[in-house]
This record gives structure tokens, sequence and C-alpha cells, in this order.
């Protein structure tokens, strides 16, 4: 019996496939388990399909799938369907995994080699190193920068300014500044930057590491309540706390948020956080070593849990934030912020 137009449609749709996939793996554009995975998903079921079909039919058979019993051969269908389009949208996702690390890892390598052409590394051996990631905050980061001491609690301070890919001369501006600095090539976010930051402190072998915002909202002069319980092994991480501490008048949603993200958090962590979205905080050089980063967007939520992850000591005092020197916020409206939060949050969780 010869074969249906609807198998000769499958039988060419499977050799076309394999034609385009086997052409793409010579070429180096997939790898052996992307190759193996598209010809045992779609190649070869789909050509026992059009060239014997009862073979599916067998399948079926199997699994209590036969024709008029109450799970049918439709239902059956549409669960390997289904099974078919889940093995291809995990392939897609993981691809797209392996694309964002590449591109990762290249915006790094470019930062660490432009970080050491730049910078006198000598200089942040056992001293304070403040991380300020920056998104054109070149009307800002002068002021910022010239509020640092030189020294506190007895160890020399040094700035590292991580420029977001910013559209002004923020990174020129934080140099002449005093600051080290390097330029991403692209924007990509604030957790980007702060993780890219926090590999370049720890590439110079400076002892603690504090993360500070780039608008002028955290106090320079309260550095020491961050620096000095680590240095005396209260904690490996101090996080600032607004609600213990002060702050400006903040829109109603964003305070509610934090209430309840601090709830959130505490109860993640098995520990008390009270402000889950301040960004100003210090940690301990050896312990942020081991730290895995990866949300490019609210980033303060995943450095809490992966500091529970690895049993680290936490704590938080007492801090003032202010309204920003000038410009507008970078951050998205409340609602966007919030879900983005809890889907960086939940994120950081399940991973």
């Amino acid at each position: 019996m010869g074969l249906t137009p609807l198998r000769w449609a499958g039988l060419i749709a499977a050799v076309i496939f394999a034609v385009a996939s086997v052409w793409a793996y010579r070429r180096g554009r997939m790898g052996n388990g992307d190759l193996l995975l598209r010809l045992l998903v779609f190649v070869v079921p789909l050509l026992a399909v059009s060239l014997e079909p009862a073979v599916f039919t067998w399948v079926l058979d199997q699994f209590s799938f036969r024709k008029g019993a109450p799970r049918g051969r439709t239902l059956g269908a549409t669960i390997v369907a289904v099974g078919i389009l889940y093995a291809f949208t995990y392939l897609l996702a993981t691809r797209q995994e392996r694309t964002r690390r590449d591109l990762t890892r290249l915006i790094e390598n470019l930062a660490l080699e432009q970080f050491r052409l730049t910078t006198n590394l000598e200089q942040f051996a056992g001293a304070v190193a403040i991380v300020i990631p920056a998104y054109n905050e070149a009307s800002n980061i002068t002021q910022v920068l010239a509020s640092l001491p030189g020294e506190v609690s007895g160890l020399p301070v040094r700035a590292i300014v991580v420029d977001d890919g910013s559209a002004d001369d923020t990174t020129e501006v934080a140099r002449r500044g005093g600051a080290a600095a390097v330029r991403l090539p692209m924007n990509r976010g604030g957790g980007a930057a702060v993780r890219r930051g926090y590999s370049l402190a720890l590439a110079t072998g400076a002892r603690l590491v504090v993360k500070m915002d780039a608008d002028g909202q955290h106090e320079a002069s309260e550095l020491p309540r961050l620096i000095d319980p680590i240095l005396d092994g209260q904690a490996d991480v101090v996080s600032g706390s607004r609600v213990l501490g002060a702050a400006d008048p903040n829109h109603p949603a964003r305070e509610l948020g934090i209430r309840v993200f601090a709830w959130l958090l505490s109860a993640l962590t098995a520990s008390r956080v009270t402000d889950p979205s301040c960004g100003y905080r210090a940690v301990r050089a050896e312990a942020l070593r081991d730290f895995e980063l990866y949300q490019d967007q609210f980033h303060v939520a995943e450095f809490l849990l992966e500091a529970s992850k690895r049993k680290l000591t936490m704590l938080e005092v007492p801090v003032t934030v202010r309204t920003r020197i000038s410009g507008t916020s970078k951050k998205p409206p409340h609602f966007r912020y919030g879900v983005g939060f809890a889907n960086a949050l939940l994120r950081a969780w399940l991973r």
C-alpha cells in the first residue's frame, strides 16, 4: 500500500529536519547532545509514524490508549505531542542559558582585562573595596567618591566603580575622582554590575567588600557600622537597614513591599531581615569567593539567600537611606518592581 499524502508530508518533514540538523552539527552550531536529542525526539518518531503507523499504534496500546477506550488514541497522541513539545522547550531553554553564560563570561573577561590595564592592584591588598555599580551617574559619582574616607577602622578604602554601559561619561568622571573604574560593553542591570564588581574586588586581594549605591543614597560616614562587626568576628555579612535606621519618605506601596518581602526572606533564611532591598552591605572577601550569583536585577534577595545557604553569619545594622542627589531612579514602577523582586526571589530560592 502506498503512502498517504499526510504520511508523505511527515516523511519529507523528517528528512528535511534531519538534514538540517546534521548540516548544523557539522558546522559546529550544535553539540552532540543537541543533535542526539533532535534525532531521537523528532526525526526517529516521525519517520516511524510515516513509514509504519502500526508502530505508533503499538506504543499507544502499551499505555492503554486503545481505540474506543475512555483514554483513547486522541488523548494518547496529545500526550506524546506535549512530551515532544516539552523536550524542545527544554532544548531551547538550555541553549538560551548557555548563550547567557557565554555572554556573561565574555563581559567578565573584558572587565577584568580593562581593570588590570587601568588599575594598580597592589593598592587594594588588605583594603576595604567599595563596589559602586553605576548607570548614567556622571552627575552624582564625584560627590559619592568625595565622601569616602581614606581609611575606615584602620583599613585603607579603595573604590571600584562598575559602569553598567552608561550613555554618559560616568567611567571618566569616576577615574578623575580617584576610583578604579571599568565600563561594561552593554547595560545588563544592577545585579550584573555588582557581580562584576565583586569578581574584580576578589581579584585584588581586598580584605572586605562593601557594596554602595552611586546616587548618594548611602552615607559613607556609616561605613564603620558595616565593617566593624566583621572585623570583630561577629558576622560574615553585615547589611544596612533603613527600617532599623532612618530613611527619607518613600511611597506607601514600596513600604508595604519592604515589610512583606522582609517577612518572606526572614522565613527563607531563618534569620532576621528587616530591609530586604537595601543594597548597602559589607561581606568578608573570603566568604564572598564561594558565592554563586546569577540575577541581573533585584540582586539583594539572591545575595541574602546565597549567604544563608553558605551558613554565613548575617547581621543587620541601622543605616540612613537618603533621596538620590540628582536625576531619576533607575528602579521600575512600584508594581513592576514588586513583581520583579518576587520573581528574582523565587528563582534564587528554587536554584
